[in-house]
């Protein structure tokens, strides 16, 4: 029988047949050579002490809000999870966050050659403090403000209304992440 033709059930043999097993059993290397990059990678990270952010862990359990906008105030919930207990009566929390200031301001950050928006600079602004309800200071008046720019087309204007909330909606979860990162540095 000729090399390379077999009877029927059994395997193949022949040059063309141990080509194949040798670019087989390559395969797995290939593989490894193709992920040993990512793998350095990673490596590099956990020796400089890389990881991953970890929820914040205040260090007390109950929480009252004063003088946030609903939308902050929500946030701000989101971002604790449920390891706080919100409570109305101040008189009841472990610390007080109070809202000093907060605002949102849209501002023109540039025009067309026509003079038509082209596009708006979004701020987030919150002035607050921590306090015990007797009144100490836990953490001094602090302003966080966050900026994003938002392209504007009247083309897509309902489209635009929806990308403003949500960047509005990232601003406030990112700071009410600030906040929550900054009180539990703090001691009742």
């Amino acid at each position: 029988m000729p090399s390379g033709l077999a009877r029927a059930g059994a395997a193949p043999t022949g040059p063309v047949s141990q080509a194949a097993d040798r670019a087989a059993a390559a395969l797995p290397r290939r593989r490894l050579l193709r992920l040993a990059p990512g793998l350095a990678g990673l490596g590099l990270f956990a020796g400089c002490g890389f990881q991953l952010r970890q929820p914040v862990v205040l260090p007390f359990r109950r929480l009252a809000l004063g003088g946030f906008r609903p939308e902050m105030e929500r946030a701000l919930r989101v971002a604790a999870g449920p390891a706080v207990e919100w409570v109305a009566a101040p008189a009841q929390a472990e610390v007080l966050l109070v809202a000093l200031a907060g605002t949102r301001e849209k501002i023109v950050a540039s025009y067309t050659p026509t003079r038509r928006v082209s596009e708006f600079q979004l701020r987030s602004r919150l002035r607050y403090r921590a306090q015990t309800p007797a009144g100490r200071l836990l953490l001094p008046d602090a302003e966080l403000q966050l900026t994003r720019e938002l392209s504007y087309s009247e083309t897509f204007a309902l489209g635009k209304e929806q990308e403003e909330a949500r960047l509005y909606a990232d601003m406030e979860a990112d700071i009410a992440l600030q906040v929550l990162r900054r009180l539990a540095t703090a001691r009742p």
